[in-house]
């Protein structure tokens, strides 16, 4: 039996009083000012908030000997409160209520007990508690098979799960929770598939095969979906309508770069070869020598489902001029003199100076059309306009003289002395923007990536 402990009663006054002297209490935050918070506390039979203050007290100083003696007996009447919840839950047949409370009551020793202190559960508590949970192991099992017998498949793994999480190794729960996670979705990936929705199927025999990776044949089916539902593209030469030579090739290298790197599965990039093939065909098309109907097959032939195609509109940069701003400063120097006891002594002073600060700007915008265009119908499935900006400025500041020594001025012309470290740091400021070709770079590396998710949604549009 689980021992237990009667509460003491108080009055509304004492437990005032309690409240009022914890409250004078509140400026020492040491381990000993929450002993005395725990024994106020305990006099009024607080104990789990007496327990709470220990608890707090032997955080802060575990060779504490009243908190440690303060933990031992107001948590075992802690934990002796959770164990007549347990007996009281037990006793009434309540099973499911019989074990959480010794769950909590278990957890709540545990946590005492890596403070070093010992609470203690009888044996014969440890012992009801065991057959108790085999009980409510075997009644929750059995209702979650009949759940699963009458294909209430949610209900079934809720219970499944309870059993595992209690015990996972008992009898058949797995693979039987297995099968109420899995058969809902692979029912649902049948009828997806049934009606040519690739991705959606795909969705649902994954999601079995993640689970239980020899679920009936889920994995062949997630993978049947995948193959029919590939959505191949080939990337044609780009083409630059900015007067920045070489754009049309970055773009196109950063765009594929971008492409490769998608976590569609269903998005795939025909190989170089390949796209070499599709776009012969697709110039050949384009000059009149063959049918226009002829660089379709081919696509199809290579496994294209669509061609991308892109153009740089333009690529501007432009560089302020770098302005110069003089400013006037202060520089502290020090000028020897005689004090009253005719000791020599240093006093500080400040002679006008002047220095500069530079401001400078690099703006580079750049413009590209994209256009995915279908192989199988020859109609343009998607074309975007993709604007992105780089800015960079620096602004900094140099002196002729010592920066250790100089600071800046106010507004009304006095020594601004706590302005000094702003102006460090302007003086100590890098004053080289950044690199054309890097914000270029940067910039197109935003367009790619900008044209990857545009690319992924129409492949989600057109693959459902």
């Amino acid at each position: 039996m689980a021992l237990t402990f009667k509460t003491t009663r108080f009055s509304t006054w004492t437990f005032v009083l309690a409240i009022s002297a914890l409250t004078a209490m509140a400026g020492c935050s040491g381990s000993k000012a929450f002993v005395k918070r725990g024994m106020k506390m305990e006099e009024v039979g607080m104990m789990q908030q007496a327990a709470n203050f220990y608890y707090t007290a032997v955080t802060k100083d575990a060779h504490n000997t009243d908190a440690l003696a303060g933990m031992q007996r107001a948590g075992q009447w802690v934990l002796n409160d959770y164990l007549a919840r347990f007996d009281e839950a037990r006793l009434a047949g309540n099973r499911a209520t019989a074990v959480s409370a010794f769950e909590k009551a278990k957890a709540y020793q545990n946590k005492v007990e890596r403070l070093g202190i010992g609470l203690l559960i009888l044996s014969e508590t440890e012992a009801a508690y065991s057959r108790v949970k085999n009980d409510h192991l075997e009644e929750v099992y059995e209702e979650a098979v009949a759940h699963l017998e009458n294909e209430a498949f949610g209900e079934s793994l809720r219970d499944f799960d309870e059993v595992l999480r209690l015990d996972p190794t008992y009898k058949d729960a797995k693979s039987l929770a297995d099968i109420a996670y899995c058969e809902p979705l692979y029912r649902t990936g049948l009828n997806a598939l049934e009606r040519e929705q690739w991705r959606s199927a795909y969705d649902e025999f994954n999601a079995c095969v993640a689970r239980d990776t020899h679920f009936k044949d889920a994995k062949v089916l997630r993978d049947e979906c995948l193959e029919k539902g590939q959505f191949a593209i080939a990337l044609v030469n780009f083409e630059n309508g900015s007067n920045r030579l070489g754009m049309e090739t970055k773009l196109k290298s950063y765009v594929q770069q971008a492409l490769a790197e998608s976590q569609d599965p269903f998005l795939h990039l025909v190989d170089r070869e390949n796209q070499e093939l599709i776009l012969q065909e697709q110039q050949l098309t384009l000059s009149g020598v063959i049918d226009a109907n002829s660089s379709v097959e081919v696509g199809g032939l290579m496994g294209a489902k669509a061609i991308l195609k892109g153009t740089v509109i333009s690529c501007d940069v432009n560089t302020s001029s770098r302005q110069r701003t003089d400013m006037q400063g202060f520089e502290s120097y020090k000028v020897a003199k005689v004090n009253e006891d005719g000791k020599k002594v240093y006093e500080t002073k400040y002679r006008t100076v002047n220095y500069q600060k530079y401001k400078q700007t690099r703006k580079v915008k750049v413009t590209i059309q994209l256009s995915l265009v279908s192989l199988e119908t020859g109609k343009t499935e998607m074309t975007e306009i993709i604007k992105r900006e780089q800015n960079d400025v620096i602004e900094y500041a140099r002196y002729g003289g010592d920066n250790n020594n100089i600071y800046p001025a106010r507004s009304n012309g006095s020594v601004w002395r706590l302005g000094r470290r702003d102006l460090l740091g302007q003086l100590q400021a890098n004053n080289n923007l950044r690199s054309e070709a890097s914000m270029v770079d940067a910039a197109i590396s935003d367009i790619a990536n900008a044209s990857r998710s545009l690319v992924e949604a129409e492949a989600k549009r057109l693959v459902q």
